[in-house]
């Protein structure tokens, strides 16, 4: 009886140590990446995100302060960590207030995605409500600071198909996403959105139909891209009453 008791002991202990750490190696590698409302949905078992890359289909977000570089110039290298994590403090936390995960950070830039690894139908309407946060936030934290450069960032969202994992080494690994649908929001940042714009690619646009006025930008032709892309800048959230009067995307094409 004793040795019975004995084993069905060890094996609660084995069991609660093998518990605990798939949570340390699920808070490894997520913690610093989503929120903490996410990453307790992770942990209570209510989210099993693939370690190694499953495809979702996903919003992803690129922006970055244009002209950082010159703009920092008259910084001591601890100002502008100072001064950068600032800046991260605020727009991580916006992200995260919209469901999204921070996939990585590119010296002033950062590379979020919303539907992975918690699935969200909305994806591209929550995207684009964190980039007018993030874009009004700035405009606050420009007028709050006393000294150091102003501030202007450009955003780039595209949304569709694209593989959710981890990529690394034996020793080292991040959570990341890869696909043409990443590709294309960093080139809608890097080269169609201009200081303080929002730019969504037409999928986005589709999505988040009827909830932002939207200005067409037209075909544009992206760097290392074969196909011409439509691109709409937002300008800002419709209201109640136009949001219910807006046409569709459907009915827009017929």
């Amino acid at each position: 009886l004793l040795a019975g008791t004995a084993a069905v002991s060890f094996r609660f202990v084995d069991d609660a140590i093998a518990q605990a750490r798939e949570r340390a190696t699920l808070r490894n590698a997520f913690g610093g990446y989503v929120s903490p409302a996410v990453m307790d949905e992770i942990l209570a078992g209510n989210l099993s995100p693939e370690l190694g890359g499953s495809r979702k289909t996903v919003c992803i977000m690129f922006s970055d302060i244009r002209g950082y570089t010159r703009r920092s110039e008259g910084l001591s290298p601890e100002q502008v960590i100072q001064f950068l994590n600032r800046y991260f403090d605020t727009v991580v936390g916006l992200i995260h207030s919209k469901g999204g995960c921070v996939v990585s950070f590119m010296g002033d830039g950062v590379m979020a995605v919303f539907g992975a690894p918690l699935d969200m139908p909305d994806h591209a309407v929550r995207s684009i409500r964190a980039a007018l946060e993030m874009r009004e936030r700035l405009e606050e934290f420009n007028a709050e600071r006393k000294e150091g450069p102003t501030l202007r960032i450009r955003i780039g969202i595209n949304s569709g198909s694209a593989v959710a994992g981890e990529i690394g080494s034996i020793n080292k690994k991040e959570y990341t996403v890869l696909g043409d649908t990443v590709n294309i929001a960093s080139r809608l940042e890097s080269s169609v959105a201009q200081p303080m714009m929002v730019v969504v690619g037409e999928n986005t646009f589709k999505a988040a139909s009827g909830e932002f006025d939207c200005r067409s930008l037209g075909r544009v032709t992206l760097k290392g891209k074969k196909n011409v892309v439509e691109a709409y800048e937002v300008i800002g959230t419709l209201r109640a009453a136009d949001a219910a009067a807006a046409p569709s995307a459907a009915s827009r094409e017929a």
